[in-house]
């Protein structure tokens, strides 16, 4: 006996496994925020530093830290998140994330013509918390798919 398959479920089957890298996850540790943006306002403080060595120095330190978290994120979560393939509810807060960091930029920006200890906070206080809201927002999104999905 042959069995058919209904071409709408075996649809949504596909879109939950597509969904899956993207709603299925780990939740990251709450150090996380906090993290980002003090590697942000290393950044900052390091771009700002006079001397070619020792700017160098600082952004080799951090590119290293950079590729070590992202090695750690990528096994603890077992994929990178991307806007290609993502569910339409997380793609938007992908989108919208992107338009959050042109802002910080723009603020840090604003804020090295005034000094750049200013800047250095700033990317500090903006990135951490966006970092946070990105999260939330993030869990949110995630939990409208699943609920879409399920």
């Amino acid at each position: 006996m042959e069995s058919f398959s209904d071409p709408r479920q075996d649809l949504a089957d596909a879109e939950r496994a597509a969904a899956a890298p993207y709603v299925d996850y780990p939740k990251t540790p709450a150090w996380y925020p906090p993290a980002v943006g003090v590697w942000a306002a290393a950044l900052v403080a390091v771009l700002g530093v006079d001397g070619h060595t020792l700017r160098s120095a600082g952004l080799a330190v951090l590119i290293v830290v950079e590729v070590l978290f992202l090695a750690w994120y990528r096994r603890k979560r077992g994929v990178m998140p991307n806007l290609r393939g993502a569910p339409r509810e997380i793609a938007r807060e992908m989108r919208w994330y992107v338009v959050g960091a042109l802002v910080v930029v723009a603020a840090v920006v604003a804020a090295l013509t005034v000094t750049s200890l200013l800047a250095v906070a700033v990317a500090l206080v903006l990135v951490t918390a966006g970092v946070a809201a990105y999260e939330r927002r993030y869990e949110v999104a995630a939990a409208r798919t699943r609920d879409r999905l399920a």
